[in-house]
């Protein structure tokens, strides 16, 4: 049980009285007495009550009066309603037999009780805290004064030498004096550290300064991180960010919706789609994707930090469980048989299109956006075999967009045409296309990072999820596929095949980058690299042809 807490109030001694109440000094120390009504003293067995104030102030002691005497009418008024059992029903009084009224009674008197020491802890609380203060003050008042006793002797003795020397100016030298500690002050006082720029202010120049080796794809990503860390911290200097913001940061990134930025017209907060996906209960975003933006964050302080505009990195340090919450695994046959008796049909791309980009990306490993990207003019024939030059684009006259760079240094290699896809009438398909720049002419430039894959991923990742092949097993599944398929055939005799040629024909870094190795993959002949695209083998109910008719 509760009482209610009384409204605040200061009641005047007369009017204490007139409520049968009076605020008494006993000692130091005042004191509340309160006479208990006629119709409850048997009941409590007292006719008055009393309550130490706990103070020697007799304004406060009028308002604690007051707050005590709140809480005594109501426990005045529960007394007497739980004594009163007119409202009770002859069943109800059955029930209550085996609970006798004084146990009730008792009950209330120990919850009063309760509540009167609350407040007796409350005031004596703001006693202690006042003899806080009064301490403070007077440890502030003895320093003072032990200053003034240790300058006693020297102020005397400059007063005794003021009055044996009359022309002596105490003014004058006390201002020089001033002006010597001002210099010495300025010799020993370190530099005023430099005014550092707002941080988004910080964001342009740091993108201007890298505009030529960043491609418009980093650069929004740079700008869509600066937008969302100024939404949860503000734009300051970028000097007064702490190791609180960074972690305010992670802490509300962490809550965001998996599909956060996937639409352009989404224009919400941070806070509004941290909102939206605690009442909708979707998935979160991945450990990667905000390690993603720590790393933006820490590049644009690390380049503050070396002009001294920073005091240090506040985005190092940071754990992240960079694990992929799906985890990427390879087709197998039963998954291959579904997806090669499936019927393709896309209004947009033509089944001929789709089936020659799964087929690029099933015998040659080649990553989806290295397909879509394929120019005409990279087929060329080398040596008699036909190949697939990956290599950096030039983009054409006002379209930026087309410019790209493979995903690695080694990404940018030679790919033979293995027979897989020759027999499937590949070659055939590149010379119908000869007047078209793209190789699938069909594909357009689209989404935030202008990729030529987008729609392709999109429509495949449909049609797969609607044939039941599960998340996980997606395009870029294929490069597994054929990684497995070409390091399970042993490197040694005729038949075998070396790891630095599966490693240049996948694009792939290599274990072993020694300087002689990298040599030797600059010099990799095609034949050896033609070997490697036809010991790409699937079951025979795997074929291109099958897929594009």
């Amino acid at each position: 049980m509760r009482f209610p807490k009384p409204h605040p109030c200061i009641f005047y001694s007369g009017y204490l009285q007139w409520l049968n109440m009076k605020v008494v000094r006993i000692g130091t120390t005042y004191n509340l007495r309160r006479w208990v009504p006629l119709d409850l003293r048997k009941i409590l067995g007292k006719n008055e009550m009393w309550h130490s104030l706990e103070t020697s102030d007799k304004e406060i002691a009028k308002v604690r009066g007051c707050a005590i005497f709140g809480i005594t009418s109501q426990f005045f008024s529960v007394v007497r309603t739980m004594n009163d059992k007119s409202y009770l029903y002859d069943d109800m009084q059955d029930i209550a037999d085996g609970y006798s009224n004084k146990d009730v009674i008792k009950d209330i008197i120990d919850t009063y009780e309760a509540h009167i020491n609350e407040l007796r802890i409350q005031y004596k609380l703001q006693q202690a805290e006042h003899y806080m203060q009064r301490m403070e003050d007077y440890q502030k008042y003895k320093k003072v004064e032990n200053i003034i006793n240790v300058a006693k002797p020297e102020l005397d003795a400059v007063l005794s030498y003021m009055k044996e020397h009359k022309d002596f100016n105490a003014y004058d030298s006390i201002q020089k004096m001033q002006q010597q500690f001002m210099d010495i002050q300025g010799w020993v006082k370190p530099p005023e550290k430099k005014r550092s720029p707002a941080f988004s202010v910080a964001v342009d120049e740091y993108l201007k300064a890298h505009s030529e080796k960043m491609n418009d794809s980093d650069s929004r990503g740079f700008r869509n991180t600066a937008q969302r860390f100024i939404e949860i911290c503000g734009d300051h200097d970028i000097r007064d960010y702490t190791g609180e913001d960074s972690g305010k940061f992670k802490e509300l990134m962490e809550k965001m919706p998996e599909n956060y930025g996937k639409s352009s017209k989404d224009v919400r907060t941070v806070q509004e789609l941290v909102a939206y996906c605690q009442k909708s209960k979707l998935p979160r975003i991945s450990e990667k994707t905000i390690k993603n933006h720590f790393a933006r964050l820490s590049a644009i302080w690390r380049y503050y930090l070396l002009r001294e505009l920073v005091d240090r990195n506040i985005f190092v340090g940071w754990k992240f469980d960079a694990k992929p919450k799906i985890k990427r695994i390879r087709w197998n046959d039963e998954q291959l048989q579904v997806l090669a008796s499936a019927q393709w049909n896309s209004t947009v791309i033509s089944r001929q299109t789709y089936g020659y980009i799964v087929g690029l990306g099933a015998y040659c490993g080649m990553r989806l956006e290295e397909i879509c990207r394929i120019r005409t003019e990279d087929i060329q024939e080398i040596r008699g075999i036909t190949c697939i030059l990956i290599r950096e684009h030039t983009a054409r006259k006002n379209r930026p967009w087309e410019s790209w760079n493979p995903k690695t240094e080694a990404g940018e290699r030679v790919v033979p045409i293995g027979n897989a896809l020759i027999n499937a009438g590949f070659l055939d398909f590149v010379n119908n296309n000869k007047k078209s720049y793209y190789l699938f002419g069909e594909l357009k430039f689209s989404g935030k990072d202008k990729k030529r894959s987008q729609q392709f991923q999109q429509s495949f990742s449909k049609f797969k999820l609607k044939h039941g092949i599960p998340r996980g097993v997606d395009f870029h599944s294929f490069r597994h596929n054929v990684a497995t398929k070409l390091r399970n055939i042993s490197d040694s005799g005729d038949g075998g095949l070396r790891e630095v040629w599966i490693d240049n024909f996948l694009g792939h870094e290599g274990q072993n980058r020694s300087v002689g190795n990298t040599i030797y993959l600059d010099e990799i002949d095609v034949e050896n690299l033609k070997k490697v695209a036809d010991s790409v083998i699937y079951p025979d109910f795997w074929t291109v042809e099958r897929i594009v008719q």
